[in-house]
């Protein structure tokens, strides 16, 4: 029997996961969280086989709580799933640990395909991620999930600016800036700003050298 946990905040794609995954004999599901925080003490200790978590979640992204539980538990299978497609979500999801990558448009079908070949210690990439590895990056697509607010200020912090001065420069609030700081690092699978400057390099947004 396949112990499968379900990480996702948006209540009815993790029970329509569930409901899914349930109709398969050989699959159970053992745990249902809707964000990193509340799945951490579950997914670092109990005896789960495959998790299954959203890239963009409120708090820690899926790429962080991936990069941490790689960290306690390294053989740990994590698949991720996101609406986004881009080479660089991809890229980063694999760079994380994680064994494989689904995107919400991705068939039923494929989601009970990823969850047997993870558990049997394979990887699987849908069709979409697989089509994303084999483009180059690009400035649009590394960026596609930011927000215009969000973008002007990923460029601002890339580029050595400090919320503070952000603050003043776009004429925002400390806390407003520093939402949006937060959102970008989540979004890019970040966690510091240094992050976001090796993310910026790695996909030609500016220029320079790991």
């Amino acid at each position: 029997m396949i112990k499968v946990a379900l990480v996702d905040d948006h209540i009815v794609v993790r029970s329509g996961f569930a409901q899914l995954l349930m109709l398969e004999p050989d699959i159970h599901i053992v745990g249902e969280y809707s964000n990193g925080q509340e799945a951490w003490p579950y997914l670092a200790h109990d005896d789960i086989d495959v998790a299954v978590m959203d890239l963009s979640m409120p708090g820690e992204s899926g790429l962080q709580l991936q990069s941490r539980l790689k960290q306690k538990r390294p053989d740990f299978r994590t698949i991720i799933l996101s609406i986004y497609d881009t080479p660089a979500f991809v890229q980063s999801a694999l760079d994380s640990g994680a064994r494989g990558y689904l995107t919400k448009r991705c068939g039923p079908e494929e989601l009970v395909q990823a969850v047997r070949a993870v558990h049997q210690g394979g990887c699987y990439l849908c069709s979409d991620a697989m089509k994303a590895l084999r483009q180059t990056p690009e400035k649009e697509d590394a960026l596609h999930a930011l927000t215009p607010r969000e973008r002007e200020i990923f460029n601002l912090l890339v580029q050595g600016v400090n919320v503070k001065t952000i603050a003043v420069q776009l004429n925002l609030s400390h806390k407003t800036v520093h939402v949006h700081r937060a959102n970008v690092l989540g979004k890019l699978g970040c966690e510091t700003t240094i992050d976001l400057v090796h993310f910026a390099l790695k996909n030609q947004l500016i220029t320079g050298s790991l």
